[in-house]
């Protein structure tokens, strides 16, 4: 009997996987996940925050915040992931490497910017002091992707499904959901992170001068 109950459990929960994978259900199944997750990447920044006694205690409407920034991310990712499988079909390696630089200069940047819009418009700041934000930390935490980022769109794109992309990016960039966070609500961070990314990324690619002449 507790061998019935358990194959039923199963082949329920089976069932349930591939109904919320499929076109009626699939941007609410990616929005779903990149909601629960930023909001569970804010509360382990926050944690963090908490050991090094930059914060007095956990900040939950924060972290609702953060979260309500996957309803925006969520569904732009799902969207983005079925043009671009559309525009460039195929697996082979001169479509995939096309894709996972196209993912890497496009969709990274607009989505550490909707990130960084999103949690600041609850904030209540002004699009001056956000634009004046954007700059240090979206550099920072775009650079902060690069080791990790490609490698593991190489993977999605050869072997995954198109349904399964949004998920599988939500999961992967779990820890980088923390670090948002964590550079986005630490203003030291922030700026000392930034500052040093700018200044590794100018060094290298001969650029120094003109963000200089910007600042």
């Amino acid at each position: 009997m507790p061998i019935r109950k358990l194959v039923c459990s199963y082949r329920k929960l089976v069932f349930r996987s591939q109904v919320i994978f499929t076109d009626k259900y699939l941007v609410w199944t990616t929005t779903g996940v990149s909601v629960a997750l930023y909001g569970l990447g804010d509360l382990l920044a926050q944690y963090l925050q908490l050991k090094k006694k930059k914060m007095a205690r956990m900040d939950t409407l924060r972290s609702g915040k953060v979260a309500a920034a996957g309803f925006v991310i969520g569904p732009f990712i799902h969207h983005w992931y079925k043009h671009l499988d559309r525009i460039f079909p195929g697996r082979s390696m001169r479509t995939v490497t096309k894709k996972v630089v196209i993912d890497q200069v496009i969709c990274s940047p607009i989505v550490i910017a909707l990130y960084l819009y999103t949690t600041s418009i609850f904030e209540k700041k002004t699009i001056s002091e956000i634009n004046k934000e954007i700059m240090p930390k979206g550099v920072a935490l775009f650079v902060a992707e690069l080791p990790v980022w490609p490698p593991a769109q190489y993977f999605s794109f050869f072997y995954l499904p198109t349904k399964y992309r949004g998920v599988y990016d939500n999961v992967i960039s779990f820890g980088y959901d923390c670090l948002f966070s964590y550079v986005k609500f630490d203003s030291e961070l922030g700026t000392e992170c930034a500052k040093k990314e700018i200044e590794n990324l100018a060094n290298s690619v001969h650029i120094k001068d003109k963000l200089e002449s910007h600042s």
